[in-house]
């Protein structure tokens, strides 16, 4: 049983209370009709006021999570029915009936007596939870090259494809970026043919000095353009020829979008990636997985063949300094994304794959472009009085709600573009995703995000 679960057996024998009270009442008005001489009006009233108290408390227990019930079981209600047990030998013994106690009353608190024993004991035992396990680090033995970038395609789409929905992996790539030959619907450029591009992109002139010339250090990443040997040692390759290639120019564009942006696919005059630096949080993709993706993306046009493939596997990598670790996508359809509300505010936005789209004022790395800033204290309250808006929010804590749970009742303008931000972008499934302590934590911290001061 978890924590944030309710306890089966003690909200059963909070209803059985319940019940027990209502009986002793039944019973003390009904002997008070039978005996001469009993004030049904005063014993009424007391076992009356028991009946309704148990009931009230066990309504209670069931707005309560496991550790509560527990806590309010044994230092409260047990004691009501504990005093209302020795109120009513009272009425018994001062009426002259203490003869006629019901048996089934020596066979529920014997009943009772075993429960609570038992609860006891198996509460005082270590709990563990029944969730299904964590992903964690697989080691990869000998892997072939085919494997290799499968496991490529796996970070990119993910471990299983729905019918009719978008499939999308660890990468979140698809969100972006189409793959198919002719498919230039996705935000970012299509990456059918981007192998043989790779190469020729590097020689062109715009990528010696667009946005940035080779050799200096583009900010958000810390990457220095053009320049594999100053890459982070975690992510360098180990061999290879001295200039730059096309397998650097990939590695490249997912550790640093910003160091080329391609034509008509940025912002600012092309001068700016709205793409996220993968490797950092939420996605934070590892050295052995940096290499799978550029696996697949350089041999997925050549299905079967794999001549193009530059990067080592991970047994060959020199630079594999973790043992060829990487993590276990096996499980991925076992174990979808949800959060408890019980994780901090940043665990939960980048769990959620919040900042791959969206800035967000307070959370460290959440500078995404693909949606509209979070800025929802000042902009909720302007966009529900918008003639466009079409929701049924009536206030900022509404609105954040409705945009997380139904995103495609109101579609933002983007002032930078000109055009609306695309509809359909982002997911519909938080639903699935959030429990309603972390939704109501998620409403709660957005509703109160602003722009900086001075921006």
């Amino acid at each position: 049983m978890l924590p944030e679960q309710h306890d089966i057996l003690f909200s059963f024998i909070a209803i059985a209370f319940a019940l027990f009270g209502i009986y002793v009442f039944a019973n003390v008005i009904l002997n008070c009709r039978e005996r001469e001489g009993a004030n049904i009006t005063k014993w009424g009233g007391i076992f009356g006021a028991f009946a309704i108290a148990c009931f009230s408390m066990t309504v209670h227990m069931f707005s309560l999570v496991q550790a509560d019930q527990l806590a309010f079981f044994f230092s409260t209600y047990l004691w009501l029915v504990v005093i209302l047990l020795i109120t009513w030998g009272v009425f018994l013994k001062s009426n002259s009936m203490e003869a006629q106690s019901p048996p089934i009353i020596r066979g529920f608190f014997f009943w009772t007596t075993v429960s609570l024993l038992l609860a006891g004991y198996t509460n005082w035992l270590p709990q563990q939870r029944s969730d299904p396990p964590p992903r964690e680090a697989a080691v990869v033995g000998d892997l072939t090259m085919e494997e290799f970038a499968e496991m490529g395609r796996v970070i990119i789409f993910g471990a299983k494809q729905v019918a009719g929905q978008k499939s999308i992996g660890k990468g979140q790539c698809p969100l972006c970026h189409t793959f198919d030959p002719g498919d230039h619907m996705g935000r970012c450029p299509n990456l059918f043919g981007v192998e043989k591009r790779s190469h020729d992109r590097v020689k062109e002139n715009r990528y010696a000095t667009s946005p940035i010339a080779v050799g200096e250090v583009e900010p958000s990443s810390g990457i220095v353009k053009g320049k594999w040997d100053e890459v982070p040692e975690e992510y360098r390759r180990q061999h290879g020829p001295d200039e730059f290639t096309g397998e650097d120019y990939i590695r490249e564009s997912v550790m640093c979008p910003t160091c080329y942006v391609v034509k008509d696919f940025g912002n600012d005059g092309d001068t700016r990636s709205p793409m996220p630096v993968i490797i950092k949080p939420p996605i934070s993709l590892s050295r052995t997985e940096v290499n799978a993706v550029i696996a697949y993306l350089q041999s997925k046009d050549t299905p079967g063949e794999f001549a193009t493939v530059t990067v080592p596997l991970p047994q060959d990598d020199a630079g594999n300094t973790g043992g060829a670790v990487v993590e276990d996508t096996s499980s991925d359809e076992d174990a979808p994304v949800f959060v408890t509300g019980n994780e901090d505010m940043q665990t939960m936005i980048n769990t959620l794959g919040c900042p791959l789209c969206h800035t967000i004022p307070g959370i460290e790395g959440a500078v995404g472009e693909l949606g509209p800033k979070l800025h929802e204290k000042i902009n909720a309250p302007q966009r529900i009085k918008d003639p466009n808006y079409k929701g049924k929010a009536t206030n900022t804590r509404e609105y954040v709600r409705e945009s997380i749970l139904d995103p495609g009742a109101y579609v933002v303008f983007n002032e930078a573009e000109g055009e609306s931000f695309p509809d359909g972008l982002m997911p519909t499934t938080f639903s699935e995703m959030l429990s309603v302590r972390a939704l109501d934590k998620l409403v709660d911290f957005i509703s109160q995000t602003e722009a900086p001061a001075g921006s």
